[in-house]
């Protein structure tokens, strides 16, 4: 009560009108075994310089990647951010504490997501796009919800090369609906396994969700699995790394309906996972059935170019039942950092971001090719991240730790036939200094 602003005649004037002599009469109703019965044992209050160092000393404890040399992909990917990004993301017209329920004042917000949705259709090829979901795997099992609508059927085919964690919450997601999910496994190059889905095919299939590239990093062939698909009128649902799309064809090409995927990659930093946001992007036949917000152009009564949320399916302006989403919130501002980023970029940058990525992690394969003692389960074409195999590999991973390296992402948890498998990672912020010491000290651990 002391930080309340009553004073004691206040108060007593307020107790007198509800009928209490005090105050501590209010809390009658909490068993008095539950109650605190003495004053908190806190420490004195300190001045704004000593909670800082306090607060500061313990933010050591963190260690941050900026101090390792990361070779650690797997979903979350460590890029170069312009400057410029936090400057722009960081107006007030931007960072705001939620998205206005009236948004149509907010046309400078609508634009920016607008030229988001744009990207994004740029970037897979679609004719639609929403204007953000939470993440990687909120997208995934939304474009699968989506798809159960479209085609009215019950049974999703899920690939395993689709990364685990988005395989979970799919499953979480449709734990409560009386749909089936089956997965299909990958053969020995750690493709799709071909036989293994066509074998799955049947009039009850919704869709069939895979991934490129696949968890593994390799390449699949999109094009032949979305026909194979189509011929039994089963939907392709195709998971992209939105980076790979700079050198690689567009899904809408390859004849895949409804993309999805983790955008981190676009403007997103790294913090404890995230931020991130997810992205969807469909044909326009499908437009009705999208999740969440969509920003569309219209004109004003002065005829003028506005912006404003159109088919706003969600549960919070519609029924429930008919709802496309429950979705209440979104993560616009990564959203909008995602405009931001490609707007500084451009095609040119963005193509180079992409290649010098693949460059360098084909140069550290090349460089772990030389070194007898290590395997490559999967020897196909591959983008940005690639398996590799060595006995021991978890006392590897904590050797190179303590060397303030990450050499990567343990495979055996999720693959139980890759249980001494790494899955290692360069983007265009790694340096070749960098990848050869870490050559360098795996050749000394496996000599």
């Amino acid at each position: 009560m002391y930080y309340l602003p009553h004073t004691e005649e206040e108060i007593k004037e307020m107790l007198k009108e509800i009928g209490v002599n005090r105050v501590e009469e209010l809390y009658s109703t909490v068993p008095s075994s539950i109650r605190l019965k003495q004053s908190l044992n806190l420490e004195s209050s300190l001045s704004e310089k000593e909670v800082k160092g306090k607060i500061e000393k313990i933010a050591q404890k963190n260690h941050p990647l900026c101090n390792f040399n990361s070779f650690l992909g797997a979903g979350c990917y460590q890029h170069y951010l312009p400057n410029a990004l936090k400057f722009i993301l960081s107006r007030s017209e931007f960072t705001t504490s939620y998205t206005p329920y009236q948004a149509e004042c907010s046309q400078g917000t609508l634009q920016a997501l607008y030229e988001y949705q744009s990207y994004i259709c740029l970037l897979t090829g679609m004719e639609a796009s929403n204007a953000s979901l939470l993440d990687g795997a909120s997208s995934l099992a939304e474009a699968v919800l989506m798809s159960l609508r479209i085609t009215r059927k019950k049974k999703v085919l899920v690939a395993k090369t689709i990364h685990p964690r988005y395989r979970q919450v799919l499953s979480t997601y449709l734990s409560g609906f009386n749909f089936l999910i089956q997965g299909i496994e990958f053969d020995k190059g750690g493709f799709v396994d071909l036989e293994d889905l066509k074998s799955h095919l049947d009039s009850e299939c919704a869709c069939f969700c895979f991934q490129n590239p696949n968890f593994f990093g390799l390449i699949e062939d999109v094009e032949r699995l979305a026909q194979l698909v189509k011929e039994k009128e089963i939907l392709p649902i195709l998971v992209v790394n939105p980076l790979s799309l700079a050198i690689l064809k567009e899904p809408a090409s390859l004849g895949v309906e409804i993309v999805c995927g983790d955008g981190q990659i676009l403007g997103g930093a790294l913090s404890f996972g995230g931020p991130s946001f997810g992205f969807l992007a469909t044909k326009e036949k499908y437009l009705r059935q999208i999740p969440g917000r969509i920003v569309g152009e219209t004109h004003d009564l002065e005829g003028k170019r506005c912006f404003c949320l159109t088919l706003q399916t969600r549960e919070q302006h519609i029924r429930r039942g008919k709802a496309t989403s429950n979705i209440c919130s979104n993560q616009s501002l990564n959203a909008i950092a995602c405009a931001v980023y490609l707007s500084l970029l451009g095609k040119e940058e963005f193509y180079k971001v992409a290649l010098y990525s693949l460059n360098l992690t084909h140069y550290l394969f090349e460089c772990l090719k030389e070194i007898k003692r290590i395997a490559f389960p999967f020897q196909a074409r591959f983008f940005n991240e690639f398996v590799w195999q060595a006995d021991n590999c978890k006392r590897i991973l904590e050797f190179l730790y303590k060397k303030k390296i990450i050499a990567g992402y343990y495979l055996g948890a999720d693959y139980p036939s890759l249980k001494n498998a790494i899955l290692s990672c360069c983007t265009e912020i790694k340096t070749k200094e960098e990848i050869d010491e870490f050559v360098s000290i795996l050749k000394f651990l496996l000599k």
